[in-house]
């Protein structure tokens, strides 16, 4: 984390966007029934959402923030995606329901009512605090690389984008003589629910499985070890994701006529400066082999098997 104020904000953030959000519910709901207004409803359960996932982030960061123990020596990361994931599969579900219902409203004539103008400011108001939300949240995701507090950011700006629809069908409704289209928006609504839910099941499942950290932030990683005095070059790199922190190993070369001991001064100076230039790492074991030069680019892999048994691809 960049600066002191990032340590209060991510403990804080699923404090502040459980209370933000049980405010924006209930509102939502009350004026979504007392302006007969279907999209505001709907809108009302992306809060619902906000509130579930923000309990998540109180539950996920506690939990996640404990120092690694005889029974998980690799931490406990993991229970932010899995938490994400039960989310997401929860609201895949509320999400369908809410679409057939909507869809029902749609084909039904005699339903269709043209809400209050009272829905207008309330959503106006929403889309205002989804923003704020929004932008503070991923604030807190990018510094602490937080997957479920990047899933509340995620959240956030598809609120934003759905209360501003709610405005746009109102506008419509009132002066365009269309009262259909507020269900019409409630259906939009569902199906951003569901395809953003989707991306949020996808984005769980690829942290359980510590997907590698890709080849711009590998690169980085080189980079950096590539600057220390002694390194020759770097053989192999294997860096993944456990939890949202990266764990590497690394083999660099060092000049034959080394003594062990130098090697180890420059293995250690080499994980220092890569672990000042790369944030969130929170493993990285660095060992040295002896070689005149490395020909070639270094071998990326995130396979466990020592980096002579590794093809000659990039990972």
């Amino acid at each position: 984390m960049r600066y002191t104020n990032c340590v209060t904000c991510s403990k804080t953030i699923g404090w502040v966007g459980l209370a933000v959000n049980t405010v924006m519910l209930f509102m939502k709901a009350f004026i979504g029934l007392v302006g007969g207004s279907q999209a505001m409803l709907a809108d009302a359960l992306y809060s619902l959402k906000d509130m579930v996932n923000s309990l998540t982030v109180i539950i996920g960061t506690s939990v996640s923030s404990k120092p690694l123990d005889a029974e998980h020596p690799y931490g406990h990361g993991k229970v932010e995606f899995i938490l994400s994931m039960v989310v997401s599969v929860v609201f895949i579900g509320l999400t369908g329901y809410l679409l057939v219902h909507a869809v029902q409203i749609l084909f039904d004539e005699e339903r269709h009512r043209t809400p209050h103008l009272i829905v207008l400011w309330a959503a106006i108001v929403a889309v205002g605090v989804n923003l704020a939300m929004y932008y503070y949240s991923r604030c807190v995701a990018i510094e602490t690389n937080s997957p479920i507090v990047r899933t509340m950011a995620k959240h956030h700006h598809g609120d934003a984008t759905a209360s501003g629809a709610v405005a746009l069908g109102i506008i419509g409704a009132h002066y365009l003589s269309m009262p259909w289209i507020d269900t019409g928006v409630a259906i939009w609504e569902a199906i951003d629910l569901l395809l953003l839910s989707r991306v949020i099941f996808m984005d769980s499942y690829r942290g359980l499985m510590d997907h590698s950290v890709g080849d711009v932030l590998c690169n980085r990683i080189i980079d950096a070890a590539r600057a220390v005095e002694g390194v020759k070059g770097v053989i192999h790199l294997r860096a993944r994701y456990v939890g949202q922190e990266i764990w590497a190993d690394m083999i660099i070369a060092v000049d034959p006529e080394e003594t062990i001991e130098r090697a180890h001064d420059i293995c250690e100076r080499a994980r220092d400066e890569v672990c000042g230039k790369v944030r969130l790492i929170a493993s990285l074991h660095i060992s040295a082999e002896a070689r005149e030069s490395v020909d070639g680019a270094p071998h990326i892999s995130n396979s466990p098997l020592e980096y002579d048994e590794v093809m000659m691809t990039r990972a």
